[in-house]
């Protein structure tokens, strides 16, 4: 039976969608942000996004002998999608209550999302076929990262179970949840040691592994997908991290990698979103070619993926420039260098405090020098960094109380293991020592390197990097005046966006990683080494008094270095400008 007063399907589908993504978009603005924080919600609320993932199930007559899974439904968006692009191919109500009834399978760990996506399969049939859907569902009340071997709910495993190497697609949008750092919603240690025996992804010798709930169910929708199984999941661009090189190696090993589309922007989480898609078999040859789609511009590029699996490289996935930036990149990564952490592999680079959400008590607007304690000005971020070679603004003093802090983790420890955590961050204040020494502070947030030389006693947040030697003999401060000028280099803000040291989505918060910061291909030319800390020297102590006279005078030298042409360096300009 058709729908009455049907105007056209387009017309149909924008309707019904629209509603139903205004229901998710109200359910979402009521839902506690840190309940949402915990359960990863950040529902989709873009069609276009939603066809984006959907297309890369075959639409056609085989389509009714398939099955698809939806590990983390939310209130069925995927699944309503699918159902509808059906019903356009084939407006037969039996054959579509048949699909729901044996082919169609979802998943949620909360059973009121389980409930909604049954209740909008109930809406959508009832409005296309004017009757109610009397089959049956196949909905799961479900932790998707819990495996078939878990005792956990075994009634709802061992029917999952059966599921193994069955299902031909897999699709939706993983919840973000992170299982360290300090934003953490980690349960247990027991849990943690759970995911790390049973997924195979992380090697044996990883015993504190970082986990993130989108890389346990790639791994875990892998296991259920039947050879030649499809995988289409909206993840979060923090797929490129260090955190993620397992992942990523699992991913090259066992799957043919088909398309990524980055740059979508339909989400709260800070670094922007991508689309995955993925073809279950072992792809380790060279033919397995990628396509990769910025959604911004439309530029498609074709990539092998034999190409990112290095280990040395923690296989990650290079593919966001053009064939004269990697020639650039190439260039640099190919001289006579070694990375920082090579050179400098005890936690030189650092954040100072981790103060969490008690940073009142060890700052104060003013310094008590009568204080049995040291105290020292304290930076944050952009507010006293504001600039390359910036001269920094205190926002506060310091107060270095170890008594406070070792009586606060005392308690916080207490109660965490109350809670069965044992690895959850608590408060650190850092070294002294790397208070006390010359040092220099880097942005932790700019869409370029800025960074500054401090030669003063003095501490700051999370969000100021510091670099330092630990002493203040002439030849480290000779180092750190020259590692201050490198940094702050078009020529190194250019590899480090290139390579996505700086991970940036267009308005999104641009973010840099210690991890990632460590990767920066240092000199070993005594020749630079010597030039670029007499330039930064003469900078602040005002023999040069320009900033934009500073930076041309580095920006040579480290051009010059690399052998980069004049053609070259208008190029790196530009990039630099539109990044």
């Amino acid at each position: 039976m058709q729908p009455q007063n049907l105007p056209s399907q387009d017309d149909t589908n924008n309707k019904l969608f629209n509603q139903f993504i205004a229901c998710q978009i109200n359910y979402e603005t009521q839902t506690h942000q840190n309940k949402r924080k915990k359960s990863g919600i950040f529902f989709t609320n873009c069609l276009y996004t939603v066809d984006q993932v959907m297309n890369v199930i075959n639409f056609n007559e085989t389509i009714f002998s398939k099955k698809i899974l939806e590990p983390s439904c939310g209130h069925g968006i995927f699944i309503l999608k699918l159902l509808f692009k059906i019903y356009k191919m084939n407006p037969n109500h039996d054959y579509l209550s048949d699909f729901i009834a044996n082919n169609l399978f979802f998943i949620d760990i909360d059973p009121e999302m389980i409930y909604q996506t049954k209740e909008n399969i109930n809406r959508l049939y009832n409005y296309l076929f004017s009757k109610q859907y009397q089959g049956k569902y196949n909905g799961f009340v479900h932790d998707f990262t819990y495996k078939s071997n878990c005792q956990q709910n075994a009634r709802q495993t061992a029917q999952l179970s059966k599921l193994y190497g069955k299902i031909d697609y897999v699709i939706g949008n993983p919840p973000y949840i992170t299982l360290y750092g300090r934003r953490s919603q980690k349960k247990s240690e027991s849990q943690r040691e759970y995911y790390l025996h049973q997924y195979s992804q992380f090697p044996d010798y990883v015993k504190n592994g970082k986990i993130n709930y989108v890389m346990l169910f790639l791994e875990h929708s892998i296991e259920f997908l039947k050879y030649d199984g499809c995988l289409s999941f909206i993840i979060d661009m923090s797929f490129f991290e260090t955190a993620y090189k397992y992942t990523r190696k699992y991913l090259l090993e066992n799957t043919q990698i088909n398309s990524i589309i980055y740059n979508i922007k339909n989400f709260e989480v800070a670094s922007g979103q991508l689309i995955i898609q993925l073809t279950k078999k072992p792809s380790l040859s060279f033919k397995s070619l990628v396509k990769v789609t910025n959604i911004d511009s439309k530029e498609i590029r074709i990539y092998n993926q034999f190409d990112w699996y290095k280990d040395d490289d923690e296989y990650k996935f290079r593919m966001f420039n053009c064939e004269k930036s990697d020639r650039i990149i190439s260039h640099i990564i190919t001289q006579n260098n070694s990375k920082l952490k090579e050179l400098y592999p005890q936690k030189n680079l650092r954040t100072c405090a981790m103060l969490l959400n008690m940073e009142e008590q060890f700052v104060f607007d003013k310094a008590d020098l009568n204080k049995l304690v040291s105290v020292y000005p304290y930076y944050r971020g952009s507010k006293s960094l504001k600039e390359k070679f910036g001269a920094l603004e205190s926002t506060g003093f310091f107060y270095y109380d170890k008594k406070l802090q070792d009586k606060i983790n005392d308690t916080l420890k207490q109660e965490l293991m109350r809670q069965g955590i044992k690895n959850k961050k608590r408060i650190g204040l850092g070294e002294k020592i790397i208070y006390d020494y010359p040092k220099i502070y880097i942005r932790q947030s700019a869409k370029s390197l800025i960074a500054t030389y401090d030669q003063k006693p003095s501490a700051a947040n999370n969000s100021l990097y510091v670099f330092t030697l630990r002493d203040d003999s002439e030849r480290s401060r000779q180092f750190l005046k020259f590692l201050c000028a490198y940094l702050n280099s078009e020529l190194i803000t250019f590899f480090c966006q290139k390579t996505q040291i700086i991970r940036y989505s267009k308005g999104k918060q641009p973010q840099i990683k210690i991890s990632d910061l460590y990767s920066i291909p240092i000199p070993v030319s005594n020749d630079l080494i010597s030039q670029l800390a007499i330039v930064t020297e003469n900078f602040y102590s005002k023999k040069i008094i320009n900033l934009i006279n500073l930076l041309g005078i580095v920006n040579k030298l480290v051009y010059n270095y690399y052998k980069i042409d004049a053609e070259d360096i208008l190029f790196i300009q530009k990039s630099i400008q539109s990044f």
